[in-house]
C-alpha cells in the first residue's frame, strides 16, 4: 500500500505502509530538509543500535543515476521524530508538521482498510452461516417430505381406514423409530412413565431439579431403543418368562 504522492517544499514524497507501519524513505526526507542524503545516513547509523533502531530504522537500497545500489532508510513517524530532533529553524518547523499530516493521514487511511477489510471478513462469515443455515433447512424439509412420503406409501398397503391391530400397530413404531428416531407413546403408556418419573424424583431438591430433565431424557431414549431392536428385546423377554 503506497499513498497518493505528497508536496512538501516543492518535493514529491510517498509514504508506504508495511506490516501495518507507515514509513518514510531517507531520500524524500534529505530532499524536503535541503540536506545532504550521506549525512542523513551517517545520523542514523550514530543512532544506538537497540530494539528502537532495529524496529523504526530499517536499512533498505536505491538505484541512483548509474544504476548503482546505494544505502537508504525507510523511517517509521518515531524514526522520523527522532532523526530530525536536530533540525532547527521556521522552515524545518513547518516542514516537519507537513510530515506529521502526512502521517496522520496515512494512518488513518490505514485504520479504515483494516476496518474495511474486517466488514468484509465479517459480511463473508455472515454469507457462510446463512448458507449453512439454509442447507440445514433444505435437509430437514428433505427428510420431512420423505417420511411423509414413507407414511403414505405406509397408509397404501395399511388399511388406515380401519383401526390398526396390535401387530401393524407396532409396525409402524418400529419404522418410525429406525428410520427417523421418533418414539410413540399412548395415552396409557404416557401416564405410566409420567407417574415413574414423578415417584423417582419425588424427593429431589431445587439444587438437584436439572436430574428431572435427565431421568426423562434416559426414560425415552430407553424406550426408543427398544423400538428400534424390538424383535430382539422381544425374543429376550420371552426367553426369560
Amino acid at each position: 500500500m503506497s499513498n497518493a504522492p505528497m508536496i512538501i517544499n516543492e518535493v514529491e514524497i510517498n509514504l508506504s505502509v508495511k506490516e501495518n507501519k507507515v514509513f518514510i524513505n531517507s531520500l524524500d526526507l534529505a530532499k524536503v530538509f535541503n540536506k545532504n542524503h550521506k549525512d542523513v545516513l551517517e545520523t542514523a547509523k550514530k543512532q544506538p543500535q537497540n530494539e528502537f533502531t532495529e524496529s523504526n530504522f530499517i536499512l533498505s537500497t536505491y538505484k541512483d543515476k548509474k544504476g548503482e545500489l546505494r544505502p537508504c532508510y525507510n523511517l517509521t513517524r518515531d524514526g522520523f521524530s527522532l532523526l530530525v530532533m536536530g533540525f532547527t529553524g521556521e522552515k524545518a518547523y513547518k516542514w516537519k508538521i507537513e510530515f506529521i499530516k502526512a502521517f496522520n493521514e496515512m494512518e488513518k487511511r490505514l485504520k479504515n482498510l483494516e476496518k474495511e477489510q474486517m466488514q468484509k471478513l465479517a459480511f463473508k462469515q455472515s454469507l457462510g452461516y446463512k448458507s449453512q443455515l439454509k442447507q440445514q433447512k433444505e435437509k430437514y424439509e428433505n427428510k420431512i417430505k420423505a417420511l411423509k412420503y414413507d407414511l403414505d406409501k405406509l397408509k397404501n398397503t395399511q388399511n388406515f381406514k380401519r383401526k390398526l391391530n396390535h401387530k401393524e400397530l407396532q409396525e409402524l413404531k418400529k419404522f418410525l423409530a429406525k428410520e427417523y428416531d421418533i418414539f410413540t407413546l399412548n395415552k396409557c403408556f404416557f401416564g405410566l412413565f409420567a407417574e415413574s418419573v414423578s415417584r423417582k424424583n419425588y424427593t429431589l431438591d431445587k439444587e438437584n431439579g436439572f436430574c428431572i430433565y435427565k431421568s426423562i431424557e434416559e426414560k425415552l431414549n430407553s424406550w426408543l431403543d427398544y423400538d428400534k431392536h424390538y424383535d430382539e428385546n422381544e425374543k429376550r423377554n420371552k426367553m426369560r418368562k
